[in-house]
């Protein structure tokens, strides 16, 4: 007898082949937010009207890496949250993009995508009529 209990989560093969790519998506994110941190009191020392310890070399060196892993912290956070919603509504990103390769890299779709992606078919929203507009 298959028995379930509540504190082991069953995952399915699906949930199994998603879960590396936002591990691995996670801990990039930490770590560049662990460098970001780590490089915050140089950054600010850099703008500060106080003498700066340091060659000019390792002050730019220091300012760029600052700026670079910031950036790259914040672009690993936007691909992170796409990922986690799209786990979250168990679709795929082929759903998202659409079964023909030659459309993925523009913004369009083909016409057997349309039906099969309810993002794509729109929202329908119940208007009143104008009548006054008609007697103009």
């Amino acid at each position: 007898m298959d028995k379930k209990y509540w504190f082991i989560p069953s995952y399915s093969d699906e949930d199994i082949r998603k879960m590396p790519a936002l591990q691995v998506q996670f801990y990039t994110f930490l770590e560049t937010t662990l460098v970001t941190a780590s490089l915050l009191p140089h950054f600010i020392a850099f703008f500060s009207d106080g003498e700066i310890p340091g060659t000019p070399g390792s002050l730019a060196t220091t300012f760029l890496a600052f700026v670079l892993n910031l950036a790259f912290a914040l672009s690993v956070l936007g691909f992170l949250i796409m990922h986690i919603s799209l786990v979250a509504a168990n679709t795929t990103t082929i759903e998202v993009f659409g079964m023909d390769k030659k459309y993925w890299f523009i913004p369009s779709y083909s016409h057997q995508d349309i039906p099969k992606i309810p993002a794509l078919q729109g929202l329908d929203y119940p208007s009143k009529p104008d009548f006054d507009s008609q007697h103009l």
